[in-house]
């Protein structure tokens, strides 16, 4: 993973005391809610932190993938809190993903979670920021946090947004937040709404009805160079360098991208967290 530098505790036991499922659709990956009873330690668990969970067969190094709580409750009378979170299939990591083993578990089953770490993007600063969400190979997921921060802050925002996704160059579609149809990306209504709030923003340069990876690709670059841009960037390493390659010759300058992603990146305009 690469992100926020976070210090690896040793894991607590977390035991599922609810599990339900939430999408359940033959064209949408399933989605499994989950609450979790762990006694705390003295760590503080908040909403929009991280938690993170072993993929089988791996170590702490490369095998933790990062799920944010949704809410914490505390337990009357115990020194325990339940911490309730969402966990989306993913057809990349089958058979043996962190999610496919949360998936799994029943009630009373225990697990070591990890934690808790912070939330690896801020929202934007001013009104007149825009936005580039890029979900590589992972859709919108990530994000879910970062849409309810950003409409929980009530600007009068006058930036644009742009959400691409994709699993071959994070850029290949844009994220159409289908009722039904992308709810394993947004779980719930309140995110829906969310996410709808940023996708009217959406930049002229791109249509729902015409877009293409080539169009696409057109609509990041041109929106990075209207400034006051924040690119959040979430998926995984090797469709991130793929992205580089793409946008690289697509530009077909020379070191062009890679100067522009650089500016970002030493302005904090570029936030990303990826995983192997």
């Amino acid at each position: 993973m690469s992100g926020p530098e976070t210090v690896i505790n040793e894991p607590l036991s977390a035991r599922v005391v609810h599990r339900s499922v939430v999408v359940d659709q033959s064209d949408a990956q399933p989605v499994v809610k989950l609450m979790l009873n762990v006694s705390p330690a003295a760590r503080l668990f908040e909403p929009g932190n991280d938690v993170a969970f072993l993929a089988p067969g791996h170590d702490t190094a490369t095998g933790l993938r990062r799920y944010t709580i949704d809410a914490v409750g505390e337990v009357p009378f115990e020194n325990s809190i339940d911490l309730t979170l969402y966990v989306r299939g993913h057809a990349v990591e089958a058979g043996s993903s962190s999610a496919g083993h949360l998936q799994s578990l029943k009630l009373d089953d225990s697990v070591p979670l990890y934690g808790p770490f912070s939330y690896p993007f801020y929202p934007p600063q001013g009104s007149r920021s825009n936005v580039i969400m890029i979900g590589a190979g992972c859709g919108m997921v990530p994000f879910r946090w970062l849409a309810h921060k950003i409409q929980g802050r009530k600007l009068d925002w006058m930036g644009k947004v742009l959400m691409l996704e994709g699993d071959e160059t994070g850029v290949d579609r844009l994220y159409l937040n289908r009722p039904g149809i992308d709810q394993d990306q947004y779980f719930d209504n309140v995110t829906q709404r969310a996410f709808e709030a940023l996708k009217t923003r959406y930049s002229a340069t791109a249509s729902d009805t015409l877009a293409s990876p080539a169009a696409n690709r057109d609509a990041l670059w041109r929106l990075m160079g209207q400034g006051h841009v924040y690119v959040y960037l979430a998926g995984y390493r090797s469709i991130a360098e793929a992205l580089d390659r793409a946008m690289s010759d697509h530009l077909r300058l020379p070191g062009r991208w890679e100067e522009a992603k650089a500016q970002l990146v030493r302005s904090g305009h570029w936030l990303e967290f990826l995983y192997d």
